[in-house]
C-alpha cells in the first residue's frame, strides 16, 4: 500500500458506507487496493458475482455504471473528509467485461473547497484490457464525522 494514512481513510468511509447490508454499496463490495493522496488516486477492486451479470453472461451496465460512481465518490469523500454527491456522471463502455476480477483506477483531477473532479479507468485484472472508462463531478457537504464505528 503506496499512502498508509490515505488508506486508512478510505476503510473509515467504506466502513460507514458498506454498514447497511441491503443497499447497493455494500453489494458491490469494493476493496481498496492501493492509493496516494499526494498523486491524488485511488484503486479498488472489484469481483464479479452471479447477481451483478446481464442476460449474456457479463457484467450489467447498470453494476459497471455503479462501481465507478461509487469508487470515485468514496475517493471524493476520503481525499476531501467531507460527504459528496454525485453532481454529473459519464461512462464510456468499451469492452463487455465477461470475466470475474476488475480494477478501479480513481484520479482526482481537481479537488476544490465545494466541487471535485475524477476520471475513473475500469480494466480487468488478469488480462489488463481496459473495459470502461467515467468522469463525474461531485459536490462537498459537511463534514463526514472521522472514525465512525458502526
Amino acid at each position: 500500500m503506496k499512502d498508509k494514512k490515505f488508506a486508512e481513510e478510505i476503510e473509515d468511509v467504506f466502513r460507514y458506507a458498506t454498514s447497511q447490508k441491503e443497499r447497493l454499496n455494500a453489494k458491490l463490495d469494493l476493496k481498496l487496493h492501493d492509493c496516494s493522496r499526494k498523486e491524488m488516486w485511488v484503486e479498488f477492486a472489484f469481483e464479479s458475482r452471479e447477481w451483478c451479470l446481464n442476460p449474456y453472461g457479463g457484467v450489467h451496465g447498470g453494476i459497471i455504471c455503479s462501481i465507478i460512481d461509487t469508487g470515485m465518490g468514496t475517493a471524493c469523500a476520503s481525499y476531501s473528509g467531507k460527504y459528496v454527491s454525485t453532481t454529473d456522471l459519464t461512462v464510456s463502455y468499451l469492452k463487455p467485461m465477461m470475466g470475474k476480477h476488475y480494477l478501479i483506477h480513481v484520479d482526482l483531477t481537481q479537488a476544490g473547497s465545494r466541487m471535485i473532479r475524477c476520471m475513473a479507468k475500469v480494466s480487468d485484472a488478469e488480462s489488463g484490457l481496459l473495459c470502461a472508462t467515467g468522469m463525474a463531478s461531485f459536490i462537498t457537504s459537511g463534514d463526514r464525522p472521522k472514525g465512525v464505528r458502526v
